[in-house]
C-alpha cells in the first residue's frame, strides 16, 4: 500500500488536473487499489484522500493478518495430519 500511495503521489505532481479536485483524487486512487481492498472499502464514501488512504492501509493490514492466521491454521492442521 505504501508503495502504491507513494507512486500515486509522485505521479500526481506532474498533471495537476489529475488530482486537483479532492473527489477526483479519491476516485483515481480507489480505481488503482487491489480488488480485495477496493471491495472492502466500497461500502462508504470518503471525505478526504487522507481518510481513504488511512482506511486502505488498515484494510490491507487486516487482510494480511487474516491470511497469516489461516496459513498458520492450515500449517498446524497439516502437521497434525502427518502424525
Amino acid at each position: 500500500m505504501l508503495e502504491y500511495a507513494s507512486k500515486f503521489m509522485e505521479l500526481s505532481r506532474f498533471p495537476p488536473a489529475f488530482v486537483a479536485d479532492e473527489r477526483l483524487k479519491i476516485n483515481r486512487f480507489k480505481a488503482g487499489l487491489n480488488l480485495g481492498i477496493k471491495e472492502r472499502m466500497s461500502v462508504r464514501q470518503y471525505a478526504s484522500y487522507v481518510d481513504l488512504y488511512d482506511t486502505a492501509v488498515n484494510v490491507e493490514r487486516v487482510m494480511k493478518e487474516r491470511s497469516n492466521y489461516f496459513n498458520e491454521q492450515h500449517e498446524i492442521k497439516r502437521k497434525g495430519d502427518q502424525r
